[in-house]
């Protein structure tokens, strides 16, 4: 299991998803269930700090699941060449937001990112609306040493408080693809990992509401489209 998080910043310039909004964010629902995917995939991310690549991969495929639309997905060695290309070979990771603009410019393995915009990371409401509005959110964390130890028994997988103290490992990117009052529900590693709320607030430490071309007819779920694009120009690397 590796790392490939690195730390992340807002580019200049580029509001918070609700700043796009013509008023107050829809109040989401309770719960937002898991998508039907039959197999999530490692995505070479044993071997490879490539897990910003992975959890864009992931994130296609929930959305992909959740409009109901059948399509093709790179398999681990395709993602590992297109993590390498970004980083120009080096096994260096990412940073989530420099990583995002490059996908929006170059497309993903026949899919596209139509915009995107950072989303309050311990703002759980906004956090959850993006999880039912965009089908996930792609954030970045931090990984304990307990948090490991969890992740190499056999799941289901559960972190809580208890869990994010200690040793920090690495930093890792996961998509948060369902909730409900208990639990965030996340990919990693192949597997969807149980986030406990307290868990939550301290191990993350950025999020991102991505909207891509698996919801078809421009379907921006509410936001000013025209607006977030126009800013996403400016700060395009």
């Amino acid at each position: 299991m590796k790392f490939g998080c690195l730390p992340g910043s807002i580019p200049v310039g580029l509001k918070e998803l609700g700043y796009y909004m013509p008023g107050p964010l829809p109040k989401p629902p309770a719960k937002v269930d898991i998508p039907s995917v039959s197999s999530w995939g490692m995505d070479g991310n044993d071997i490879w700090g490539d897990c910003g690549v992975a959890g864009i991969n992931h994130y296609f495929m929930a959305d992909a699941s959740i409009a109901d639309v059948s399509e093709a997905f790179p398999q681990d060695q395709q993602i590992v060449d297109y993590y390498l290309t970004y980083t120009g070979g080096a096994d260096s990771g990412v940073v989530l937001s420099d990583f995002l603009s490059y996908v929006k410019a170059k497309g993903f393995c026949g899919h596209t990112v139509a915009a995107y915009a950072p989303v309050a990371v311990h703002d759980v409401p906004t956090l959850q609306f993006s999880v039912n509005a965009y089908g996930a959110a792609y954030t970045g964390i931090q990984v304990t040493s307990a948090m490991m130890t969890k992740v190499q028994a056999s799941p289901p997988w559960i972190w809580t408080a208890a869990d994010t103290q200690g040793p920090v490992e690495g930093g890792h990117c996961i998509p948060v693809v369902a909730y409900d009052d208990t639990y965030l529900y996340a990919v990693t590693w192949g597997q969807v990992v149980a986030i406990s709320y307290p868990a939550w607030h301290h191990m993350s430490t950025e999020a991102w509401a991505i909207l891509t071309g698996e919801f078809k007819d421009g379907d921006s779920r509410g936001i000013n489209l025209a607006a977030l694009q126009a800013d996403l120009k400016k700060v395009a690397r």
